[in-house]
Parts: structure tokens; C-alpha cells; sequence
């Protein structure tokens, strides 16, 4: 969705764009708005494939390459060093991964930070100021916004129930980094003694892509399965539109999103955009994504072996009691669904490309291509970043 909307808008713009693919694409496909999408290649995140269908599309021409990506699994591929890149890039560490700022520092690539922490994280790791920009993901606002109370008979939820959702992807075991664990016990805390209170978790449950088993936590727990509900498998697999996804925020009473760190967190802002207040982590790129009646939640900070940095477990009792104020803040007709709303226009995805991407644009069409150092000397290398 984000490679689409700055894409699109380039294109309008004039740019002449394509698309590498890293995952998904196995043969060359051309979009319906006209930009061609590379095949993915062999080795894992199309390290092979990716560097050269850019270098190629780019070739002398004053152009430049955006990567959407993590950093630290493209050091392996020597393609991406001499080209002219800026990189859309998630920080979810404090400080910054080691090896995210070696990929930046190495290729002296332009370094396009998600969020204000990231930009910040970027700066402290020694990435000059000049080389940071700061883009946030943004949304289509005319797509996520408040469907009303309809939203909840479309769903098959009570009008008189408490609904939390949960949307997040059900990806890597050791750890958990969307902390459902911790989320779905803070929930099971506050529901037990509230038989109006429901759980919707968009995601895939049973933990086939190297996730979680969400039900076999459920049990482990006590909670009642039945006060909770997961996408039709069929339906996840093949592609959810993004109105159903509005619709399914629009029924809910607060989004519940304490993972251990991200990059940005690009639910938090489509549900509030709906209307609906957000409980998060006070870490990362997560508070600064807040609007009105948004509840930060504290947590131990835990060391990252892989990363080399640290990210936050969520306090459990702290999210079970931010679940009880928003019940009674629900209950008592305090929330302000279009405050919420509202305070989301600053990610509106028209906004975001004029204010943050065309300048980028100009910017980055004016720099020279960056010297190919392989091959040279100690001596050499300096005088050509030089």
C-alpha cells in the first residue's frame, strides 16, 4: 500500500517508475497504471535480482532508487553499494540495529526515516543530518474513515459490546515482537467478569509463517474462545480489502497495538483515522502516531541478540487497566470518535507527498551518482567518497 500510493503519485507527477519485486512477483508483471514490476530473483529477499533490475531501469539516467525495506539483510548483496539510493527504512531498536547503520554507511546511501525516533536513532548513530529525511507512512483517508454503527451489524457484533481489535501480522516466534502474548492476556484480565467484552484479532492464528498458535495461547490461558475472532482463513490467504478493514475498525470500541518495537505501525493510524482510539507501547515509533483519548503503555526494555539493541515488553497490568478506562470512557460516551479522526489528517497521503516526498524527489535527481569504490585501494576509496 505505501510503495502504491508514492508510486501512483509520482507517476501523475511525470516519473517515469518501476517496481522491484523482493517477494511475491516470480515473473514480470506491469501494473494497471503502467509502471512494470521486476520479478523476484532466487536468493532470498531477490538480493540477486533486485540491484540489477534497478540498475538497469536507472542506468545513467538521473534517476534513483528507493528500498522499502530492513537494512540489515541487504548487506549481503554487493549490487546495492554503488548505487544511488534512498532508503525507506524501518528504526524499531533503540539504538539504531549496527548492522542498518553499516548498510547507510557503507553505501552512503540517503537514509529516509519512518518516524521522528527513527530519524532521531539515525542522527545519534552517527548518520549525518544532511543524509536523513523524514517521511511517515501515510493513508488514504477517503478509504479510512468512520463507517458508523452499520459497521457492526456488517460484522455480526452486539451494538452494546466492547470490541477490541488487534491487527497485526503473526510473524517470528523467538521473540514475539507483536507481543500477543502480552496482549491477549491483558485482555482475558479486563474481559474475564465482562461478558460484553469481545476480542477481534486480524491476523493468521495459527502461526503458520513461523508465528504464534494464538488459539493454543487462548486455552493455555482460559480464556473464552468463544469472545474471540480471527479473519476466514480463505479470505485472509486471498486478500481482505482495505474497506473491510475500515469497516472492521469502525466496529471497535480501541485498537490494541503494545508490540515490542516498530519502525512505524501503520494500523495504529487507520484505526484512529476510523475513529478509533489506540492503546500502544511508549517506545519506538508508536507514541508519536497517537491522537486523542491514545493510551501509552510502559514496559521493560530487553536486549535483541540479533539486532544487537533493545526494543520493550509491554506491562501487562498496565494494558489491562488501559482496556477498563476505555470501557468506562465507551460506556460513559466520552470518546471523541471524530477528534480521533481528525488528528490523523497529518498522514493523509496527498499531504505527506507534497509536503515530504517532492522535495525528496528534487533532491535526489541532483546527486550525482555515487563513485563505484570495488575494486580501489584504501587511499582510493577515500578520494572517491570525497
Amino acid at each position: 500500500m505505501q510503495t502504491a500510493q508514492v508510486v501512483h503519485r509520482m507517476i501523475k507527477d511525470g516519473h517515469e517508475v518501476a517496481v522491484a519485486a523482493n517477494h511475491g512477483a516470480s515473473v514480470m508483471m506491469n501494473c494497471a497504471h503502467g509502471h512494470p514490476i521486476f520479478a523476484e530473483g532466487i536468493i532470498k529477499y531477490s538480493l540477486d535480482a533486485a540491484p540489477d533490475s534497478m540498475n538497469g531501469w536507472i542506468g545513467d539516467q538521473p534517476g534513483f532508487g528507493v528500498i522499502l525495506f530492513d537494512l540489515w539483510p541487504l548487506l549481503g548483496s554487493e549490487g546495492f553499494r554503488s548505487m544511488k539510493l534512498a532508503c525507506w527504512t524501518p528504526i524499531d531498536h533503540d539504538p539504531a540495529s549496527p548492522a542498518v547503520i553499516k548498510f547507510l554507511k557503507d553505501g552512503h546511501h540517503h537514509a529516509i526515516a519512518m518516524s521522528e525516533f527513527g530519524a532521531a536513532k539515525l542522527a545519534e548513530a552517527g548518520i549525518s543530518k544532511e543524509l536523513i529525511s523524514y517521511i511517515p507512512h501515510a493513508i488514504d483517508r477517503s478509504i479510512w474513515q468512520d463507517k458508523g454503527q452499520d459497521a457492526r451489524e456488517q460484522l455480526g457484533v452486539p451494538q452494546h459490546a466492547h470490541l477490541t481489535v488487534i491487527n497485526a501480522a503473526n510473524r517470528g516466534r523467538v521473540p514475539v515482537r507483536k507481543a500477543f502474548a502480552e496482549m491477549i492476556e491483558g485482555w482475558w484480565a479486563f474481559a474475564k467478569d465482562k461478558k460484553d467484552a469481545h476480542l477481534m484479532i486480524h491476523t493468521e492464528p495459527n502461526g503458520y509463517s513461523d508465528g504464534m498458535n494464538l488459539p493454543r495461547f487462548v486455552g493455555s490461558i482460559g480464556a473464552d474462545a468463544q469472545r474471540i475472532r480471527y479473519p476466514h482463513p480463505a479470505h485472509f490467504r486471498n486478500g481482505i480489502p482495505d474497506t473491510a478493514l475500515a469497516t472492521m475498525y469502525s466496529a471497535a470500541d480501541v485498537m490494541l497495538a503494545t508490540s515490542m518495537g516498530e519502525g512505524f505501525g501503520i494500523p495504529v493510524i487507520e484505526a484512529q483515522s476510523c475513529g478509533t482510539p489506540a492503546i500502544v507501547s511508549d517506545f519506538s515509533a508508536q507514541p508519536e502516531l497517537l491522537g486523542p483519548h491514545g493510551v501509552r503503555i510502559s514496559g521493560q526494555h530487553s536486549w535483541d541478540e540479533f539486532q544487537q539493541s533493545f526494543w520493550t515488553i509491554p506491562n501487562i497490568k498496565e494494558i489491562t487497566q488501559a482496556l477498563h478506562d476505555n470501557y468506562d470512557e465507551t460506556s460513559a460516551r466520552m470518546i471523541d470518535r471524530k477528534a480521533v479522526a481528525e488528528s490523523m489528517k497529518r498522514y493523509d497521503a496527498d499531504k505527506v507527498y507534497e509536503e515530504r516526498w517532492r522535495p525528496l524527489i528534487e533532491r535526489m535527481t541532483l546527486l550525482k551518482k555515487p563513485a563505484d569504490i570495488s575494486g580501489m585501494n584504501r587511499a582510493q576509496r577515500r578520494a572517491a567518497k570525497e
